[in-house]
């Protein structure tokens, strides 16, 4: 792998040299009023900044590539540090997506948090791995120009997943300087990108870019984890009111995962269960071994995506964007380790093969008016959203990836081979007005229909249930921001939104609920002492109708009852011209089962939801005579939380710090990053698993499984620019 990447490199840097010139800075004079409309100094919460209303709560967030590019990452995904309170986790290892917790909630993959990249949705439905799946691999974090992000169901322009909240990725059309980089680290650790913007005229804009990765990770057997990554985007500036962008995004990878480890049979670990006599003593397992190293995947991902923008008259706005995707996912997860005995006597491995092949279409129509209502200026937006995905999704039986569907009567065929239509259209308006100068209103609803078709026409599966279903939900929002003075805002916020479930659970009848609501408050305060400097207070309840939770039998996730979260988040940021970056995000809540069912029967804490977190840091960018010294540190803490419903068993909290530190010299810039700089033996990804070891009887007792934090690890890129 190291040749090739540096054979990639050298192809790379002779592409880049033969390219006539970077691109020029957004267009002047007339084309200006496409490019940087008068609006343009308001906020982003979501898709076009231009059309989006200013933020209304202090939950709301914004970080820009100044910013981003300073947060210490060993990985794509790690950019997502950036949004206050979000937390991440990798637990399987290798190119699997991450995992979330946002305000109380495990999101697992995504079931409660919504993912855009310029307004194309990331989450996917009736996933084979799990409801709402948003893997970020396809992201190169050079090309991304910001990262907004709101928390709870309180915008209108969001429907599907964001009820802990949304996130979304504006990609960058130009960047005003080229460059290339190149990372080596630890652990095989490799990374080449480019990113480079030609010049086509003064009415084009265009960025490339090329990333390469490898890696193999601390473990035992290496996870071999090789990705390619292009992305493209060429904007075209029509007239002096209209422009069309078109953007190319592609991804592929495949690696080898660790998966989740019993910690009963772990070197200087457990979860006080029984220490089977076979791990005891000298003979437990490293941390970073494997008990089936077959474990792993392969991902595949294209889309294509075109935007058109224009100024109707003075007073509307028109966005509208149409998407097209495909993508494939095959994983090889084995959480139980062991499966029971066959009735034949045949033991097989618990592992299984998860295949999902989807493509997917949408497109979103956005208008803006601005006008006035008896004097009082008024923002107006109405928007269209259709999203199709059709799906094939399979579930084998496997082994060492050897499929076992045939080799005995117990397992005839596929578990699952379905095949899933799905369509989502919504409609939505918001009314954001200011009657008094210290007052201000936005109110909103968004109509969303869901409609499901599952079929399984495969003569040998296991689960051949089929069938059609529909719901609908009609959710209002609403938000009341005061300014009493200069320094300070006061917010309450109201909204109703939901996660849909995988349509599979609804025809097969596991769950009699395709919409789970959910109803959210927030009440804050946001004060600004300094300039630059914004700390914000917030109190929040969040009732969910349907939890989604983590399926060891599966992998998977799978709908439970009903759920309520309640508590606060304390927020600071501070932002000094481009030299100095402050952020910190303290979150603490109380989530619990609601229905007396659930109570009565012991039902009572949520799996994996933390009760606090915390994630702080700072970046600098420092002129130093003709040098600029950069640095950056960041820390992040989790605290226990509970792996069951009754609190029997508890996932262990942790604290880890990250480093880097850097000088930029004319257009070179070197810089090492130092991940987990006191090497804490922590547990990332955790999980209750009955889990049956292969020296184990066949009633094994449930237990936390776990894979192994990343530990103390050097990471040194140097980039050129140009």
């Amino acid at each position: 792998m190291r040749r090739r990447l540096e054979t990639v490199c050298v192809v790379l840097v002779t592409l880049l040299a033969s390219t006539p010139g970077r691109a020029q800075a957004p267009p002047t004079g007339a084309d200006a009023a496409v490019a940087t409309p008068p609006e343009v100094q308001e906020v982003q919460v979501f898709g076009d900044r231009r059309s989006a209303p200013a933020p209304g709560a202090g939950s709301d967030s914004s970080t820009d590539q100044a910013e981003l590019s300073l947060m210490p990452r060993y990985r794509a995904e790690g950019i997502l540090q950036a949004v206050p309170g979000l937390f991440t986790v990798q637990h399987s290892g290798g190119g699997k997506s991450q995992q979330y917790f946002l305000r109380g909630f495990d999101v697992d993959h995504g079931t409660d948090i919504a993912f855009f990249v310029d307004d194309v949705p990331v989450n996917a439905v009736s996933h084979a791995h799990g409801q709402g799946y948003s893997d970020l691999h396809f992201l190169v974090p050079e090309t991304i120009e910001s990262l907004d992000s709101s928390k709870g169901p309180y915008s209108a322009r969001v429907g599907d997943f964001a009820t802990a909240g949304s996130v979304s990725f504006r990609m960058a059309d130009h960047v005003d300087e080229s460059l290339g980089k190149v990372e080596i680290g630890q652990h095989g650790h490799q990374r080449a990108v480019a990113v480079e913007s030609p010049d086509l005229g003064e009415r084009w804009r265009m960025v490339v870019a090329t990333e390469v990765f490898h890696e193999d990770g601390p473990f035992i057997h290496p996870e071999d984890f090789s990705r390619l990554n292009a992305y493209a985007r060429v904007t075209r500036v029509v007239d002096d009111r209209s422009e069309l962008s078109v953007m190319l995004m592609g991804y592929g990878g495949s690696w080898n995962a660790s998966g989740v480890l019993p910690a009963r049979a772990v070197c200087g670990e457990g979860d006080g269960t029984p220490t089977p006599a076979a791990y005891a003593g000298s003979r437990c397992l490293s941390r970073w071994d494997s008990l089936d190293p077959s474990q792993g995947g392969a991902g595949q991902r294209g889309m294509v995506s075109t935007a058109y923008r224009r100024q109707l008259d003075d007073r509307w706005d028109l966005r509208a964007t149409a998407f097209a995707l495909h993508s494939n996912l095959q994983l090889f997860p084995n959480d139980g380790i062991a499966a029971p005995l066959q009735p034949d006597g045949i033991q097989y491995g618990s592992q299984v093969e998860q295949d999902d092949t989807r493509t997917e279409a949408g497109a979103t129509v956005r208008m803006t008016h601005r006008g006035e209502i008896g004097g009082v200026p008024v923002r107006s937006s109405f928007g269209l959203q259709l999203r199709y995905d059709d799906i094939a999704a399979q579930l084998h039986r496997t082994e060492n990836r050897r499929r076992l569907d045939g080799v005995d009567a117990s397992i005839p065929g596929p578990i699952v081979d379905d095949a899933i239509h799905e369509t989502e259209l919504s409609a939505w308006f918001d009314e954001d007005f200011r009657p008094r100068p210290w007052l201000r209103f936005v109110l909103g609803a968004r109509e969303d229909r869901i409609d499901v078709a599952v079929s399984n026409a495969s003569p040998t599966a296991v689960d051949k249930t089929s069938g059609v279903r529909g719901a609908g939900q009609l959710s209002p929002k609403a938000s009341m921001i005061l300014y009493p003075a200069p320094w300070l805002d006061l917010f309450t916020d109201y909204g109703r939104g939901f996660h849909s479930n995988d349509a599979r659970t609804i025809v097969e009848g596991a769950s009699t609920t395709l919409v789970a609501t959910a109803t959210g408050y927030e009440v804050g305060a946001t004060v600004r002492p300094l300039p630059g400097l914004s700390v914000s207070a917030v109190g929040f309840l969040l009732d969910l109708a349907s939890e989604l939770v983590y399926d060891g039998d599966t992998a998977s996730t799978a709908p439970s009852g009903a759920t309520r979260r309640y508590g606060g988040e304390l927020t600071a940021r501070y932002h000094f011209r481009d030299d100095l970056f402050v952020d910190a995000a303290f979150t603490a809540s109380h989530a619990r089962y609601v229905d007396a069912a659930d109570v009565a029967a012991g039902t009572v804490y949520l799996p994996n939801a933390p009760g606090r977190t915390f994630v702080a840091g700072v970046g600098v960018r420092e002129p130093v005579g003709d040098f600029r010294v950069l640095g950056s540190l960041r820390v992040r803490s989790i605290a226990d939380r509970p792996a069951l419903p009754d609190y029997s068993l508890v996932e262990t909290g942790s604290t880890v710090v990250d480093a880097g530190a850097g000088l930029r010299w004319k257009r070179i810039e070197v810089m090492a990053d130092l991940f987990n700089v006191a090497d804490v033996a922590y547990r990332e990804g955790q999980f209750a698993v009955q889990s049956r070891l292969p020296a184990e009887g066949p009633n094994p007792p449930q237990g936390i499984s776990f894979t192994p934090g990343l530990p103390r690890t050097l990471l040194v890129h140097a980039a050129v620019y140009w």
